[in-house]
């Protein structure tokens, strides 16, 4: 009791009410065909940048980024629909304008990335013709000064008042949970039936009790049950039958959480997550992180788990699987913990526990497979297979200097021997000829295939045809060496992503298979020559190859000033062990 009272003096005494009067504004008018939407962020705020985004139904697309040093990006879909401008005085601010349906109804949003407030959102549905919307919301704060409204015997008096409410309702609050909590116990009483239903009979074994007897008027124990009176506070017990076996224990806090261990709270992981899993992504693979872009599409994708842990409510970590080779595979990707859980031990907690769910709810699952990019030294490898290490070339550059650095390379080919080789590379289009090609039983040997998979951003994936439904899943565009009927050389590319890197940047990962140095820088300048023009900003392009290609493709990149070798030589190695 007195340290209720204690807590309930202190926040009567110290809690100063006051709102931020930082906001964000937004108003949209119609502008011919198109709808004009304009957001401003009012108050004292550093602003990072500017997302816009749509909403039909319940899909959530990305149509652009202002960013006050880098520019304005606006997604490939919709270059042609929308115009983005944006300024930083004397409110930062951005105007979008974009060409709808005059029936469809559609929610725009934007969302300001600012400091100290984090994320300012505010959204307008564009469907309502020719009307100004005004709308803001607001942040609550308690370092905002509140207007004085009260003297100083003024705010004396109503600390006292209130102290005293307090006390008042705090008895009130004891006397009926000690009253419920006696009426509870009295709650209790065990009846006994007769019954000749075998369904609601149970025996219950117990090592003190007594043996069973006859009574004269031929009572038979077996026969006997238990009703408990139904009680508002434990709910209705039941036990139906000896020998059911024990369910697996559910957290109940919520239907999505799946399980508890080492004080944490696990559950199935939700699009209403996405925020909280931001917040614990901070340097996550020195800013390539793909979950920013991937989040909500691996809420949907078919063979995926995403599990959470949280701590007393907040979430603490992340981890994945995707399960591919017909079910017999799991692939772990995505595991990331809080910035100030790391080095705890907390991501070997979920790995454990994302292993043993995805058994009881997989059983069929036989290996664990994971790529990494750094080498964890030979005692972290002994738990595992390496069944491949692969080179990797990394590059960045800008917008600007990209399609120089593409006109560079194929001015390079022209003069080189490469040029004059009769090998070629040609595009695959076909879904069927790509599945006559993957499934070639020679193909892993004349490719030199890492492990005998092809690994597609990060994701090992045998050469079967349950994959080739994952693949076609990834939008990927793919070459061969179009030679002869067996091809030496295979690569394709998965397209451009935005990443947090360097305040927002693009990622574009190529994959090379085959030893063939001539037919490796093919299918660089060709890969590069297809997305330059998606190029916005910065980006960062990661080469995945055979280690032998490595140092002559990295020197077959040098000498633009633009776009520069980003790292030293370093790979990928992928691995696998039993779950």
């Amino acid at each position: 009791m007195s340290s209720n009272f204690l807590c309930a003096l202190l926040i009567l005494a110290f809690l100063e009410s006051g709102k931020s009067n930082s906001g964000v504004s937004i108003s949209h008018s119609r502008d011919g065909d198109g709808q004009a939407i304009t957001c401003v962020l009012s108050g004292d705020e550093n602003m990072t940048q500017i997302n816009w985004e749509m909403l039909r139904g319940p899909n959530r697309t990305k149509v652009g980024t202002y960013h006050p040093h880098f520019g304005i990006y606006i997604m490939k879909e919709y270059e042609t629909k929308v115009k983005m401008e944006g300024k930083k005085s004397p409110h930062p601010s951005s105007s979008l304008l974009i060409k709808v349906a005059s029936n469809e109804s559609v929610l725009i949003c934007c969302a300001f990335i600012t400091f100290p407030s984090g994320k300012l959102e505010q959204c307008t549905d564009i469907s309502k013709k020719d009307v100004s919307v005004n709308k803001s919301i607001m942040k609550d704060f308690t370092y905002v000064e509140p207007e004085p409204r009260l003297g100083l015997f003024g705010n004396l008096g109503a600390m006292i008042i209130g102290t005293i409410l307090s006390l008042f309702i705090l008895t009130i609050l004891f006397y009926l949970c000690r009253k419920n909590s006696c009426r509870r116990k009295k709650s209790f009483k065990i009846r006994t039936y007769l019954t000749d239903s075998p369904a609601e009979t149970f025996a219950e074994e117990s090592d003190d009790a007594p043996a069973s007897q006859s009574s004269a008027n031929g009572f038979d124990p077996s026969k006997l049950y238990a009703k408990i009176k139904k009680d508002l506070f434990y709910g209705r017990l039941w036990k139906s039958y000896q020998g059911q076996p024990k369910p697996w224990t559910q957290v109940t806090m919520a239907s999505h959480c799946v399980g508890e261990s080492d004080g944490l709270t696990f559950c199935l992981a939700r699009p209403e997550d996405y925020d909280d899993v931001m917040a614990i992504s901070q340097d996550i693979y020195g800013g390539n992180d793909y979950l920013p872009h991937r989040y909500h599409s691996w809420m949907t994708e078919p063979g995926r788990v995403v599990i959470i842990a949280r701590r007393d409510r907040k979430l603490v970590a992340l981890e994945s699987g995707l399960l591919v080779d017909g079910g017999e595979t799991v692939i772990v990707e995505g595991l990331r913990v809080c910035p100030n859980e790391r080095g705890c031990g907390l991501a070997g907690v979920i790995q454990r526990f994302v292993d043993g769910y995805i058994k009881r709810v997989y059983p069929n699952v036989k290996i664990k497979r994971l790529t990494r990019g750094d080498d964890p030294g030979p005692e972290k490898l002994s738990k595992f297979t390496l069944l491949a290490r692969r080179a990797v070339l990394s590059l960045l550059g800008d917008s600007e200097g990209f399609d120089g650095f593409v006109s560079g390379l194929k001015e390079k080919l022209v003069g080189s021997d490469e040029s004059n080789s009769s090998s070629r590379l040609v595009p695959v289009k076909d879904l069927e000829a790509l599945k006559t090609l993957l499934l070639d039983s020679d193909l892993s040997s004349r490719l030199q295939l890492p492990g005998g998979a092809i690994i597609q951003d990060w994701q090992p994936l045998k050469l079967m045809e349950s994959n080739l439904h994952i693949l076609a899943r990834r939008n990927l565009t793919w070459f061969v060496d179009g030679s002869s009927e067996k091809p030496l050389f295979m690569s394709f590319h998965t397209p451009p992503y935005p990443i947090p890197f360097n305040g927002g940047s693009l990622r574009f990962n190529i994959d090379l298979y085959g030893t063939d140095t001539s037919l490796a820088k093919k299918a660089l300048t060709a890969h590069l020559n297809i997305v330059k023009s998606e190029i916005q900003g910065l980006v960062l392009v990661h080469i995945y190859m055979h280690q032998t290609l490595w140092e002559d493709l990295k020197q077959f990149c040098e000498g633009h000033e633009t776009v520069k070798q980003f790292r030293d030589y370093w790979e990928q190695l992928f691995l696998e062990r039993e779950p």
